[in-house]
């Protein structure tokens, strides 16, 4: 079964873009987007090469759409998730909003449980590659999980990196920073994210689940000065004795990762993410006063890598298995 006509919510932000270029080029036989945004009106957002008129989120008109997708940039309105399971639209969810209700599943790309429904909440970037390292894991050797992780501006969408690189340019030439809607100045500054951290747990959690013990998982989230990829530092306690050597052979052999150090570099960093879309892993170790725990660092992108690469490959699914 084929999507004709795809409606994005958020079709203005930083993800927006990526996600309808994304659509194009992979060729799904999606024929015509219905583009919204929260006060989108008279905006517009390409799609193929043709510019496609955006209308406000409250417009929303579910008659002819096979597929909604709710992106967390530039909306709001929640209630338009349930009006699109009204009207029998496959939904897929990037807000939270469907994880939080406890009978839809997650989904990643790395790995996928698809149960027929049409609901379908999206795991975010940084559960997403988390999960993909501790899947290499035998099942229901995780005890528990401690993430720590430095988020970067683009996680609040094109004001953020807008107003990162204002201010940094104005501080760096001797001025004062403009008033933002942040409340506080983004550059050269670290802020506590701590409201977001909760949804972190809920969803790395339930991706980790696979049937055994449910796995302990705790989060912090701080937003950092850096413009894209994230950079979440583990601690994870284990059953049993870690095989370090297997992990890093496992994550060696796989194309969905790069270990560090490699030949010419010393660490993952979000600077080394240019121009790859790999899950970079270093700083791996087991714990030096106890053999069931290790540690390591994992950095990916959090937009090229994150929600959008979700959609695309879960797309791919539903349409293959006819839903």
């Amino acid at each position: 079964m084929a999507y004709k006509c795809v409606a994005v919510f958020g079709a203005c932000g930083l993800e927006g873009e990526l996600l309808l270029t994304a659509l194009a080029d992979a060729e799904l036989g999606v024929d015509s987007i219905k583009a919204y945004a929260d006060d989108g009106e008279g905006e517009t957002v390409m799609y193929r090469g043709r510019p496609v008129a955006v209308h406000d989120s409250s417009a929303a008109d579910f008659n002819g759409v096979d597929v909604a997708i709710m992106l967390t940039e530039g909306f709001s309105d929640l209630s338009l998730i349930d009006l699109a399971e009204d009207a029998g639209v496959v939904v897929l969810d990037c807000t939270d909003t469907l994880a939080q209700r406890g009978d839809v599943a997650i989904y990643c790309n790395s790995f996928a449980d698809i149960e027929g429904g049409r609901l379908f909440a999206i795991a975010d970037a940084v559960s997403s590659h988390v999960a993909a390292v501790l899947r290499l894991l035998p099942q229901a050797s995780i005890r528990s999980v401690n993430v720590a992780v430095a988020q970067p501006v683009s996680v609040w969408g094109r004001s953020g990196v807008e107003t990162l690189a204002a201010e940094t340019a104005r501080l760096l030439n001797g001025q004062v920073p403009e008033e933002s809607s942040f409340g506080q100045q983004l550059a050269f500054n670290v802020l506590a994210r701590q409201e977001h951290s909760a949804a972190l747990e809920h969803s790395l959690a339930s991706l980790l689940d696979l049937g055994g013990s449910p796995v302990a998982v705790s989060a912090s989230e701080m937003l950092v000065p850096v413009f894209y990829g994230h950079t979440a530092m583990l601690r994870v306690s284990c059953v049993d004795k870690v095989e370090l050597a297997k992990v890093k052979r496992q994550l060696a052999e796989s194309e969905l990762f790069r270990l560090f150090p490699s030949d010419d570099t010393s660490e993952a960093t979000p600077v080394n993410l240019q121009g790859s879309d790999t899950i970079d892993i270093s700083a791996l170790s087991v714990d030096r006063q106890d053999e069931t725990v290790f540690r390591c660092t994992v950095v990916g992108d959090n937009l090229r890598n994150g929600a959008v690469i979700n959609i695309i490959a879960l797309l791919k699914i539903l349409i293959k298995i006819n839903i």
